[in-house]
């Protein structure tokens, strides 16, 4: 029984990892080749409000956005990493890693998102049901 938790609880915390790491992608993959700018900045302004925006801002938004997703992308692969060789080995010390760094991020998720009326709450809702689905399962474990 605890060995098929633990898998189900890695298999979620995988699916995380996965998740993450592709929207992260896409979004680099569209920022970085010059596909189009910061998703955030249709998500938040109009395209009126847009097109009066400075392009120092523009940039920097999108600086911020190369940056932020290739954090993201580096997390998901430590993740996926930790579940993978540790985690699902039955070591303690990955569950306490991984609550604390994934936890982490996800509560900052959502206070950076909340003064903009929680623009990405569908993404921030289904990468915490994966995570706490994920952890608690890995938790029951130990």
């Amino acid at each position: 029984m605890s060995a098929r938790v633990l898998k189900a609880g890695s298999m979620c915390l995988y699916s995380w990892s996965g998740l993450n790491f592709f929207l992260s992608s896409l979004i680099l993959i569209i920022v970085v080749f010059r596909f189009g700018n910061s998703p955030l900045l249709a998500m938040v302004f109009e395209e009126s409000a847009i097109a009066r925006l400075g392009a120092g801002v523009i940039l920097a938004l999108n600086c911020l956005t190369i940056l932020y997703n290739s954090y993201a992308i580096a997390l998901s692969v430590l993740v996926w990493l930790v579940v993978r060789f540790c985690l699902s080995k039955g070591q303690k010390w990955a569950f306490w890693a991984l609550l604390i760094t994934i936890g982490f991020v996800e509560v900052f998720a959502f206070i950076a998102s909340a003064p903009l009326q929680n623009v990405r709450w569908q993404v921030n809702v289904v990468l915490s049901a994966l995570y706490v689905v994920g952890i608690g399962l890995s938790g029951i474990h130990y």
